[in-house]
Formats: C-alpha cells, sequence, structure tokens
C-alpha cells in the first residue's frame, strides 16, 4: 500500500509539472507575430506610387514593391510639412495594391500641396527605398459630419470682423472682443503663434487655428468666439447618437480652462433664435493640462446643462441637439486672475454615430 502511495503521489506531481510546462509553452506561443530579418544580399528591385501628383477629393495612391527575399516590412508614408503619417507592414517578398486614400494614422492632417515621402524599412536592416509624391489636394474630412462653415480656418479673411463704420461681424464667427475690444485679450486666426512657454504651435489640420489668449479684465472670464450660423447644420433628435468634437491645443497650464457651450432655441420660450435667459445651453468643461494638440469628443446627451441661468441656465434642460442654433469657444481661468492663459482651436465637427474620426 505504502508502494502504490509514494507511487501515486510521484505520478500526481509529474502531472502537475507537464500541466505546467504546458501552460508556459502555450503561453510562448502568443508572444506575437515572427519576424523576418532581411538577410546579406537583401535589395528592393521594385518600389513604385502610381501617381507623383494626387488629388485626395477624386483619386488614390496605390504604391507596389517585390523584394529578393520575403522579409518583414514597414512602408511609412510622411509629410514634410505636416510631420503626419501613415503606416503599414508586413510579411512577404513585396506587396501589390496597398491603397492610401490620404487618410492619417495620428493627430495632423496631411496638407494641399505639400511633398509627402514612402519609405520602405525592414526589420533587421538599415536598408531603405523611398519614393515622392504631392498631394495636390488634401482629403475633404468637412464631409466626415456636419461641419460648421469656415470651421477649418483655412479664410482668414472670412472670420476676421471688418472694420468699420459701421463695423461688420464675420457671417460665421463672432469674436466676443468685437466691436469693444475685451482689455489684455489677442485672438483671432494664425499658423504659426508663440505660446506662453515660448514653443510655436503647429497647425493640426490645414495651414490655420483659432486662437485666444490673455489675461481679460476680469477674474474668471477672459474672452471667446461664437458661431452663430449653423443652418447648414440638420441633426437628428436623439441625443446618443450626436457628438461633438474639436482639436485643442493645450500647455499643461492648470490656471486654463475652455468651455464648449451648444446653444439650443426651444419652442414657444419667447423670440426666435437663441435667448440666453430662457433657453438651453450645454457645457462640456476641458481643463488644458495636456500638452500639444487633441482630439476632444463628447457625446451631446452628455453635455452638462449651464450653470449660468442668464446664459442657458434657464431653458427646459433636455438635449435637443436637432434644435442647436449656435455655439460658443469660451476661455477662462481657473484659480489665479492675474496669470494670462491660452487656447488654440481647430476643426469643430458634429458627428452622428460616434466620435469624428476621418472617413474614406
Amino acid at each position: 500500500m505504502k508502494s502504490i502511495l509514494k507511487l501515486s503521489i510521484v505520478f500526481g506531481i509529474a502531472g502537475i509539472v507537464i500541466t505546467v510546462l504546458s501552460c508556459k509553452r502555450s503561453e510562448v506561443d502568443y508572444l506575437g507575430p515572427a519576424y523576418v530579418s532581411a538577410p546579406e544580399g537583401f535589395a528592393v528591385t521594385n518600389f513604385s506610387a502610381t501617381s507623383e501628383l494626387v488629388d485626395f477629393t477624386s483619386d488614390t495612391v496605390v504604391f507596389n514593391a517585390d523584394f529578393t527575399h520575403s522579409v518583414s516590412w514597414i512602408l511609412t508614408v510622411k509629410g514634410q510639412e505636416s510631420g503626419a503619417v501613415r503606416r503599414y507592414s508586413g510579411n512577404s517578398k513585396g506587396f501589390s495594391n496597398i491603397v492610401w486614400t490620404g487618410v492619417h494614422d495620428d493627430l495632423f492632417f496631411f496638407r494641399k500641396g505639400e511633398s509627402v515621402t514612402a519609405t520602405l524599412s525592414f526589420y533587421g536592416s538599415s536598408y531603405t527605398a523611398s519614393t515622392n509624391l504631392t498631394i495636390k489636394e488634401a482629403p475633404d474630412y468637412t464631409k466626415c459630419g456636419q461641419f460648421p462653415r469656415e470651421g477649418h480656418f483655412e479664410n482668414p479673411s472670412l472670420i476676421v470682423p471688418k472694420p468699420g463704420p459701421p463695423p461688420v461681424y464675420s457671417p460665421y464667427f463672432a469674436s466676443f472682443n468685437f466691436p469693444n475690444p475685451i482689455p489684455n485679450v489677442e485672438q483671432g486666426v494664425d499658423s504659426m503663434a508663440i505660446d506662453y512657454k515660448g514653443n510655436r504651435v503647429p497647425s493640426v489640420q490645414g495651414k490655420n487655428y483659432y486662437y485666444i489668449k490673455g489675461k481679460g479684465n476680469q477674474s474668471n472670464f477672459v474672452s471667446g468666439i461664437q458661431y452663430f450660423g449653423p443652418r447648414n447644420i440638420v441633426l437628428p433628435q436623439t441625443a446618443d447618437d450626436v457628438w461633438v468634437n474639436m482639436y485643442i491645443y493645450g500647455t499643461g497650464d492648470a490656471n486654463a480652462q475652455v468651455e464648449l457651450e451648444y446653444q439650443e432655441s426651444d419652442p414657444g420660450r419667447g423670440l426666435p433664435g437663441y435667448q440666453g435667459e430662457t433657453d438651453d445651453a450645454f457645457v462640456a468643461y476641458i481643463p488644458l493640462t495636456h500638452k500639444g494638440w487633441k482630439l476632444f469628443s463628447f457625446r451631446y446627451s452628455d453635455l452638462t446643462p449651464s450653470k449660468n441661468l442668464a446664459f442657458g441656465g434657464n431653458g427646459n434642460k433636455i438635449h435637443e441637439p436637432h434644435r442647436l442654433v449656435s455655439f460658443n469657444v469660451i476661455l477662462v481661468k481657473v484659480a489665479n486672475p492675474d496669470s494670462p492663459v491660452e487656447v488654440y482651436f481647430d476643426f469643430p465637427i458634429i458627428t452622428v454615430g460616434g466620435p469624428f474620426k476621418p472617413c474614406r
């Protein structure tokens, strides 16, 4: 009996060891893809693009390549001005019909008129091959949602108020410091602005963006801008299906905050159009503690009713995106009234069914 018991213990322990080893071997099987290094004598025998000048509003680029060996490769398409990037990868002896529609992987958009370099690189090798092309027209991502007219800020003359007398607002955007300037405030369209930390603010989309910066003349409020022409925007009634999106640049300043305020005209509550005393405003509060550009997207039903009774806090508090008539971008100071703050923003767009993403 003792011998049988000892053998049972031994076989039991052996079974556990085999099970453990089997588990470890199973984990190793899923560590990742197999990378194939480029061997000595490796070369690219063909690498081409179907066009050297491409209009992405109506066309695409197709890449083809042939290698002497089957290897792990990466195709990186990079804009020389924007820094925008699109990547493809694989394990093969070449590829055919990789279609690039002008879409980008990261934040930065490819731009109209810029030169682009497509570079092939290979695992385990410093060998590269490249080809160049030029973007005649960039993709039109304004069609990926409901886009406010001139919301890309590429036509500054249509955004900046016209001097008087009498002064005339832009037909699309109204600056809060016009026609009566707010002390200690600068705002407008720019492409080469320098932030308070001494860094040049790059463009995230196109060449221009809008900025507001300064201390203002109040303890909290600095300034803002209103878009009051959404007559070209048609939205569903279901607030869960609607998203508001905007690219915003921050410098990591804990004292800076931007408020995105979406204004509705409720029926039977006074004059037509948005009336701050009687209608709704729904707000997204965004601390500008991040650094660089970031896309912010909010579901319309998650926006907070305005706390200001004189400016949108007196409505029916029902999220009704189909009644949207205007929106504000407002810059405020959070804690230190004497410390100037800044915000840079671009490409506000309203989407249905999910956050904004470049289509095509």
